[in-house]
C-alpha cells in the first residue's frame, strides 16, 4: 500500500532559523516564482538538530504536473532562468561582502539589519534552487529519455548533451589539492604543514556547516595523498540531436545553478550563523539560539518573546506550511501527534528502488554516509575505493568519496542534483531519489546496483 508521506532526505545543524528559511523556501518563495508553492511538507527536528523531511505523496505528483506545463512555456522558462542567474549573482556580491565583515565590532541595529538582509537572500536562493527540486525536473528528465529511446549513442549522447561549460562548486579546492599533491614530495614537513593549515583555512570552515567541526589538517593530508590530477576530457564528438541538444542544454544550466544556488545558500547560512551568535551572546539569553529571525527581531526591539517556547525547542519541535504558504514551528503534544502521523505514514514495502541518473551495473559493498549520524566522521574515514555512497543527498564535501565510489544511491535528488552531475562526470553508474535506500540498506551490505534501464533503477541485496 501506498504511504501518504515519504522521507526525502536528513541534514543537521536545525536551528529555527535554518529551518524557516529550508522549509519557508518551498512555500511562498517557489510559489511567487513558478505559480506551485508546497502545503503539505513537514520537517521533524530532533533533540540533536537532526532534521528529516517528510514530502507528501499526491503533492509531489501535482507538482510534477504542473511543472510539466512550466517546462513547455518558453517565456516562463526564460524568465526563471534569469531570475535564478540575477541571484546567483546578488548572492555572490552579498557572500564576498560578508567575508570582510567583523560581525563584532558592528552596532547592534547594524548587525541585526545585516542579519535580515543575509536571511531573506537566503530565502530567495532556496527558492530558485527548489526550482529544479526531483519532482520538478522529472518532466525534463522523462522528455531527454524519450527522445532518445533506442539509440544506441544513447549514453554519450545524454553526458554530452546535459554538460554545461562552468566550473562547479568545489572546483577550486580541488585544483589547489591536485596541484599540492604534484609537489608534496619537495616540499619540507614545515612547508607541508603550512600548506595543510592554508587548505584549511581557505576551504575547511564548510564543514560546520554540516558537521561539528572545520575539516583540519589530517583531513586535508588525506586529500593531499590520494588526489590525482584529472586529465583534461577529450574533446566530444558525439553528434547530438537538435531537439535532444535543446533539453540538454536547459536541463545543464539548472544543474550548474542549482549546485551554485546551493553553494550559496550555504554560504549565506554560515555567515547568518555568525550573526547569530554574536546576537545571543549580546542578549545574554542562551536560548535565543533557538529562535526565529522574526523572535531575534522582536527581542533586541523590546516586544513580547516567548523565550520558554523558544527554549523547548532545544528538546526537538515539528516545522509545517500553514494554509499561506508559511513555515511554523510546534513543540509539545501538537509536535507529537504531527511526528507521529507522518512517520507511520513513510512505511516502505523494502525495495530499494529509485531513477537512473546515469547508467550502469556494478556489485559491490555498501557503506552509508549519514549527515546526522554522531559518527559521520568516523564513516567518512572508513570509505574505500569501490564502495558503493548510499546518502540522503551528496555534497560538495564529500565529492572525494563519490570519486572513489563504484556507485551512488541517494534518497533524493532529479536530474539536476549533485549526484547527478558528479555521476556523469565520474561515469559511474548513479541511482537517486529512491526515498529510503539509507533506511533499508545498511554499511556492509553486499549488493547489486542495476541502472541499466532507461528511468527505473534498482539495489538488490546478495545473499551469501
Amino acid at each position: 500500500m501506498s504511504s501518504e508521506f515519504r522521507r526525502m532526505y536528513e541534514t543537521r545543524a536545525h536551528r529555527p532559523y535554518y529551518t524557516i528559511a529550508n522549509l519557508g523556501g518551498m512555500g511562498k518563495p517557489l510559489f511567487d516564482i513558478t505559480g506551485f508553492g508546497y502545503l503539505k511538507t513537514v520537517y521533524i527536528i530532533s533533540s540533536g538538530m537532526n532534521n528529516t523531511a517528510y514530502f507528501n505523496v499526491e503533492e509531489m505528483a501535482q507538482a510534477t504536473g504542473q511543472f510539466r506545463e512550466l517546462w513547455n512555456d518558453g517565456n516562463k522558462v526564460k524568465q526563471i532562468m534569469d531570475l535564478m542567474k540575477d541571484r546567483f549573482q546578488r548572492a555572490t556580491e552579498a557572500e564576498e561582502r560578508a567575508w570582510g565583515q567583523t560581525w563584532g565590532l558592528m552596532e547592534t541595529q547594524e548587525l541585526i539589519e545585516q542579519m535580515r538582509f543575509y536571511f531573506d537572500l537566503d530565502m530567495l536562493s532556496l527558492g530558485t534552487m527548489y526550482v529544479s527540486n526531483p519532482q520538478h525536473v522529472l518532466p525534463l528528465d522523462e522528455r531527454i529519455n524519450a527522445l532518445l529511446e533506442g539509440n544506441p549513442g544513447r549514453d554519450a549522447i545524454l553526458r554530452a548533451a546535459t554538460t554545461f561549460d562552468g566550473r562547479l562548486p568545489g572546483a577550486e579546492e580541488d585544483d589547489v589539492i591536485a596541484e599540492l599533491r604534484d609537489r608534496w614530495d619537495t616540499l619540507s614537513s614545515e612547508a607541508q604543514e603550512k600548506a595543510l593549515e592554508s587548505l584549511v583555512g581557505d576551504f575547511g570552515w564548510f564543514n560546520e556547516i554540516e558537521g561539528d567541526t572545520p575539516f583540519d589538517r589530517e583531513h586535508y593530508r588525506q586529500r593531499v595523498m590520494t588526489a590525482n590530477r584529472k586529465s583534461a576530457a577529450p574533446a566530444t564528438t558525439t553528434k547530438i540531436p537538435d531537439d535532444v541538444l535543446k533539453v540538454g542544454e536547459l536541463i545543464g544550466e539548472l544543474g550548474f545553478l542549482r549546485l551554485w544556488n546551493r553553494h550559496h545558500f550555504m554560504h549565506l547560512r554560515y555567515h547568518l550563523k555568525k550573526i547569530l551568535e554574536e546576537l545571543t551572546k549580546r542578549s545574554q539569553r542562551p536560548e535565543l539560539e533557538f529562535a526565529t529571525i522574526r523572535e531575534v527581531e522582536a527581542f533586541f526591539q523590546n516586544q513580547s518573546v516567548d523565550l520558554e517556547e523558544i527554549a523547548r525547542r532545544t528538546e526537538g519541535y515539528v516545522a509545517f506550511l500553514d494554509d499561506e504558504r508559511e513555515p511554523h514551528l510546534v513543540t509539545g503534544e501538537q509536535a507529537t501527534l504531527l511526528k507521529e502521523r507522518v512517520q507511520e505514514e513513510s512505511s516502505s514495502d523494502g525495495v530499494v528502488r529509485g531513477n537512473i541518473a546515469t547508467r550502469g551495473y556494478v556489485t559491490g559493498r555498501v557503506r552509508i554516509i549519514s549527515f546526522t549520524a554522531p559518527d559521520y566522521d568516523e564513516q567518512v574515514s572508513a570509505f574505500e575505493e569501490g564502495e558503493i555512497l548510499v546518502t540522503g543527498m551528496t555534497r560538495p564535501q564529500i565529492i572525494h568519496l563519490c570519486k572513489k565510489a563504484s556507485a551512488i544511491v541517494t534518497d533524493e535528488g532529479g536530474i539536476t542534483c549533485h549526484a547527478a552531475v558528479v555521476s556523469r562526470e565520474l561515469e559511474i553508474p548513479c541511482i537517486i531519489a529512491t526515498h529510503d535506500a539509507t533506511k533499508l540498506l545498511k554499511t556492509g551490505d553486499q549488493v547489486v546496483v542495476d541502472a541499466r534501464e532507461r528511468l527505473q533503477g534498482t539495489v538488490t541485496r546478495i545473499v551469501i
